[in-house]
């Protein structure tokens, strides 16, 4: 039985066949594990190095030094200009923009201010306008501007010819 085995073997795998007849695994020296723990503490043996204790009488000056060299390293120094360029960049940036719409208002009076609300009055708000506070600013020649007798004359005209109730009328004026 074992012989049909080994010429089966040999028929379909000639290379498994005649590595039975070769040796099994590795030869070990023949003193290889008596030497072994001595070796081992051989080489487990603390290496015997110098330590170079840091001075004990350092300043604050001479730890400042050290931290200031630490944050001039190339890595670092880079990191620090980049949050400061990006700093500088904003606070320009922001500077430059606010500069620009204050000299823009800066040069209006305020007799140009108060025509061009009147002139776009139907673009403010009313909370808008209150809060503007005009306050005890005399409109009558503004009103004769926008109200000339002719033009009221024809709004009630046409009020009247409409028919409305009195409360729409009060509503309208």
């Amino acid at each position: 039985m074992k012989k049909e085995i080994k010429e089966e073997l040999k028929i379909h795998a000639p290379l498994l066949s005649g590595m039975s007849k070769q040796q099994e695994g590795y030869k070990v020296p023949d003193d290889y594990f008596a030497r072994m723990e001595a070796d081992l503490w051989e080489q487990l043996k603390p290496a015997t190095k110098t330590v170079v204790e840091p001075a004990s009488h350092t300043s604050w000056f001479d730890g400042l030094i050290q931290q200031i060299s630490w944050l001039l390293q190339p890595r670092m120094a880079l990191q620090l200009a980049s949050v400061a360029l990006i700093i500088v960049a904003g606070l320009f940036i922001m500077n430059r923009t606010a500069t620009d719409k204050t000299d823009a208002l800066a040069d209006l009076t305020a007799d140009e201010a108060s025509e061009y609300v009147l002139a776009h009055l139907d673009e403010f708000d009313t909370e808008s306008l209150i809060e503007l506070g005009f306050g005890d600013a005399d409109f009558s020649a503004d009103e004769a501007v926008f109200f000339n007798d002719t033009d009221v004359d024809e709004l009630m005209d046409e009020l009247q010819r409409e028919n409305i109730d009195l409360e729409t009328l009060e509503f309208y004026l």
